[in-house]
């Protein structure tokens, strides 16, 4: 399992639509700094009163992850996962595996697990990228800060991610699925950061799984892991509960 998961996670990455997603971050983290360097006024005077700061640095992280990061995996994810087993099945293979010892849940349960391998895997190098890059280009950038309210974004991205694989496995059809991925993600993202600017609303917006990945804006200068911690395990627990019901999905087409 571990060394089929290996070399399906391999060939993932050699793929041309996961170039595409890295082509598209790599943009992201070149244009972002030229966006910042004349912020309008308004935008200063929402983000101040949204976070408690104006400063560049509050700035520059509120746009990276609710204009840039948050919109990146309502879209990667459909791109990356929302093919999983489908696209065996569409060409004929799957009947093969369903013959050998790796059942079709077990299978989707490790393509699953491969897609969210790469999805991490251009989530953390464009940070770790980004963390170089905006240490020259913003002012008062704070790389430990960025890097540890990032690592908590990681776990949206995989959510994400996962929730796209589970419809896949539910609708077996892979441009309904990924339509229907995006637009869910769609909704989770645009609603992300209601409970900033409702605080009335903060609590019930944590019920969102990507409003948990952005916690990190409400606590840029207290990041640890009593911040950090209980969000990723939610977070993990979510994205381990949507593999296994994209496992109970494909079982349907074993029979």
């Amino acid at each position: 399992m571990i060394r089929l998961l290996w070399l399906d996670y391999l060939a993932t990455l050699r793929e041309r639509k996961t170039w595409l997603c890295a082509a598209m971050l790599a943009y992201a983290v070149v244009a972002v700094p030229v966006l910042l360097e004349r912020p309008p006024e308004h935008v200063r005077a929402a983000i101040a009163a949204w976070l408690g700061d104006a400063g560049p640095f509050p700035i520059f992280m509120y746009v990276w992850i609710d204009l840039v990061m948050n919109k990146v995996i309502a879209f990667l994810p459909a791109v990356l996962a929302s093919g999983v087993v489908l696209r065996e099945r569409d060409a004929g293979v799957l009947p093969l595996l369903a013959s050998k010892p790796l059942s079709i849940p077990r299978y989707f349960a490790l393509r699953a697990l491969s897609v969210c391998a790469v999805m991490l895997t251009l989530h953390a190098a464009t940070q770790l990228a980004g963390a170089v890059y905006f240490a020259a280009r913003v002012p008062g950038f704070r790389a430990g800060t960025f890097l540890g309210a990032m690592s908590l974004h990681a776990f949206a991205a995989l959510f994400a991610t996962a929730l796209c694989a589970a419809i896949a496995a539910w609708v077996r059809h892979r441009g309904a699925s990924a339509l229907i991925g995006f637009a869910t993600l769609g909704g989770l993202v645009g609603l992300a950061l209601i409970g900033f600017y409702q605080p009335a609303w903060r609590a019930v917006a944590l019920l969102n799984p990507i409003a948990l990945g952005a916690l990190g804006l409400g606590s840029l200068d207290d990041l640890g892991p009593p911040v950090l911690g209980p969000p990723m395990l939610a977070l993990a627990a979510l994205t381990a509960l949507l593999i296994a019901a994209g496992a109970a999905g494909v079982r349907r087409m074993e029979a």
